[in-house]
């Protein structure tokens, strides 16, 4: 159900910038539930059609703006660890309030029910995909033990930027990189217990 593009002229990068652009702000703005697509085209600056021809609805929409915001992930380097913690600060200042809103926004919405299937493919997916690679450097090199689940180990990770937010936890310097660290040595203390049981 997302749109495809037509095989007509080019696409306006300019209007499409703008659309993101006005996509963006207004999600984070005025919230989901009440961004309109009329309002996201006003704001724009182009015609209704014009954003039609682009995306078939409003989740349409909002999924790829934000797949289009967090589309540059760089390759995992010499410090993975590190990266994970940036990662969690990245996502704790400026996607997790929008992400739980959004998430349950589309939980919600039962006339879509392809909505939240969607955020997952465009946005969730590829996120945890580079974050799981970063995982993967860090068990190369030595920085987790073999046979750490990395797949709980992220979502160890990713739940703690939601369980502050859900607690109303002010975010201190250090608390990423300090989650980090638990999170991989919790991991690492369970693989003992288990050889040693």
């Amino acid at each position: 159900m997302t749109a495809t593009p037509g095989h007509g002229r080019p696409r306006d990068e300019r209007a499409s910038a703008a659309i993101t652009a006005a996509a963006l702000r207004q999600l984070h703005e005025v919230g989901y539930s009440h961004m309109t697509m009329e309002a996201v085209a006003a704001e724009a600056g182009v015609a209704r059609a014009t954003l039609y021809r682009r995306f078939s609805d409003k989740a349409d929409l909002v999924t790829a703006a934000v797949a289009q915001r967090v589309d540059a992930t760089p390759e995992p380097g010499d410090d993975p660890l590190a990266e994970l913690a940036a990662f969690l600060e990245e996502f704790d200042n400026c996607f997790a309030e929008t992400c739980l809103e959004l998430i349950g926004c589309l939980l919600a919405a039962r006339e879509d029910p392809w909505a939240m299937e969607l955020h997952r493919q465009r946005v969730v997916g590829p996120r945890l995909a580079w974050a799981r690679r970063v995982l993967e450097r860090a068990r190369t090199r030595g920085d987790l033990a073999d046979g750490v689940d990395l797949d709980l180990t992220l979502q160890m990770l990713v739940g703690s930027v939601f369980a502050r937010r859900v607690a109303g936890v002010a975010s201190e310097p250090g608390w990423a990189r300090r989650a980090v660290d638990v999170v991989c040595r919790a991991q690492a203390d369970a693989l003992g217990s288990a050889a040693g049981a």
